[in-house]
């Protein structure tokens, strides 16, 4: 990598960080939520919430495998309003 393209790249990051970093970490943080709140629905018997029996369990579970350890903890972490204010 050569000295111009280290400035080039410097520019660039310094660029998107000072323009469209914070929006990407908000879209980020918004689709996890989202995705949480979507495996709560159809997986949440794990954490001994009953809310109904999906047809298509099995086949969403191959792609949430990876990330459900992350969202148990997630969720049995998450706080309500009145227990933060406490």
């Amino acid at each position: 990598m050569g000295r111009l393209e280290k400035i080039k790249y410097a520019v660039k990051s310094f660029f998107y960080g000072m323009t469209v970093a914070d929006i990407v970490q908000e879209f980020k943080k918004e689709k996890f939520i989202r995705n949480a709140a979507m495996m709560i629905v159809v997986i949440g018997d794990l954490l001994g919430i009953p809310l109904f029996y999906p047809l298509y369990k099995l086949d969403l579970l191959k792609y949430w495998l990876p990330e459900i350890e992350i969202w148990k903890r997630h969720i049995l972490r998450e706080k309500d309003f009145l227990e933060r204010v406490t």
